[in-house]
């Protein structure tokens, strides 16, 4: 559904991405429309500007900013559409792996979900905003942690918090050109089947803990017959793609995920945890599988996400799934855990062959379908 966003700097076709049938969500919310109206009203240089974590292009298509500086490549195909869908040129994307280029006039960003992301975000921020150069930040009152503004305090400088409009509230912040650091960027576990730790970078998923689904799964992987190809799909950093290499189950294995920090994070796994095996390890970073380049899989193994950004949003893994009918091997594989709440099994069924449950507990199914 494409809707029309009016703003302080003219009205926008937007659409949400992915798109589906009969979309109730628009594509900005509250804090988008405070961050625009604060840029207007405090006559900052659009054109100069970083828009940071913008989610389906509504900072960006509006300002036409110096760079949008994001980890997903979900927001990227989204800003991109929008870009086209109202004639306008391209806005160069830094993904959250890099730091910002140049010295930005100022920086409009959406509060991350992710609270230690946010911080490594202000740490870098800090370093390229010039002094007294202005971080205009917004949330959803209900997704903003309580120690929003004394992160921003601590890091950027003063910081105003504006009163609350619209569900949401702004932040408004003048670097002082000497902010706080942050004290470490990567987060570590040991994994017994591994025998080493697993490293993750702020914005992955489960970056301090083996993921319980994950932990499960690897549980059973002994169960599946061994392949020459494997995608660990939405592989966070890597746990899953990595044992199943371990195990023998895979002798090469392709890591996908929209998340630059979960493919650099598991990109760095592979080569402490197995040098001198790069080429077994091929990396993709994209919508799913959505123009995968690589091998075609005669397994593929996910755990799948159910959250997009803050939302509880089933349609993210099922997604997955038709994907995964499409790109994987004729009679090959797909193992799946998820929740025990989330049915996978129609889903399974409309894009497979044989479906059953490998294994399952209070809490996780492990589903095993074969296509053909």
């Amino acid at each position: 559904m494409t809707a029309l966003f009016n703003t302080p700097f003219g009205a926008f076709a937007l659409q949400r991405y992915p798109a589906r049938r009969g979309e109730r969500l628009l594509p900005w919310c509250g804090a988008d429309s405070l961050l625009l109206e604060a840029m207007h009203s405090l006559q900052l240089p659009a054109a100069q500007t970083l828009v940071v974590n913008d989610e389906h292009g509504a900072l960006s298509v509006p300002l036409q900013p110096a760079g949008l500086w994001t980890d997903s490549m979900l927001a990227k195909i989204a800003l991109e559409r929008n870009l086209r869908a109202n004639k306008l040129g391209p806005v160069t994307v830094t993904w959250s792996t890099r730091s910002p280029p140049g010295e930005p006039a100022c920086a409009v960003l959406r509060v991350p979900k992710q609270l230690p992301y946010f911080q490594f975000q202000l740490d870098l921020l800090a370093r390229v905003l010039p002094p007294g150069a202005t971080l205009l930040a917004a949330g959803m009152d209900k997704h903003l942690s309580p120690r929003t503004a004394e992160l921003l305090e601590r890091y950027i400088g003063p910081t105003e918090r504006h009163r609350g409009q619209r569900k949401a509230r702004l932040f408004e912040s003048v670097n002082r050109g000497s902010g706080a650091r942050a004290t470490a960027d990567t987060c570590a576990y040991f994994c017994e089947l591994l025998g080493d730790e697993l490293r993750a970078l702020p914005n992955v998923f489960s970056r301090d803990q083996l993921d319980i689904g994950t932990r499960f799964l690897l549980q059973h992987l002994d169960q599946l017959e061994p392949v020459d190809t494997a995608i660990d799909l939405a592989c966070g950093n890597g746990a899953i793609g990595l044992a199943a290499y371990k195990l023998g189950l895979a002798q090469r294995v392709s890591f996908c995920d929209e998340s630059a920090m979960a493919l650099a994070s598991a990109r760095e796994n592979s080569g402490r945890i197995f040098p001198g095996m790069a080429e077994n390890f091929a990396f993709f970073h994209g919508d799913g599988l959505l123009d995968y380049p690589g091998e075609v899989p005669r397994i593929i193994l996910c755990n799948p996400p159910f959250h997009h950004q803050h939302a509880v949003d089933e349609f993210v893994g099922r997604r997955l799934l038709a994907q995964c009918g499409r790109y994987l091997h004729d009679d090959g594989v797909l193992c799946l855990v998820a929740n025990r709440h989330l049915d996978y099994g129609p889903a399974l069924r409309r894009y497979f062959g044989p479906v059953e449950r490998l294994a399952e507990n209070s809490k996780f199914i492990i589903w095993r379908a074969r296509k053909t």
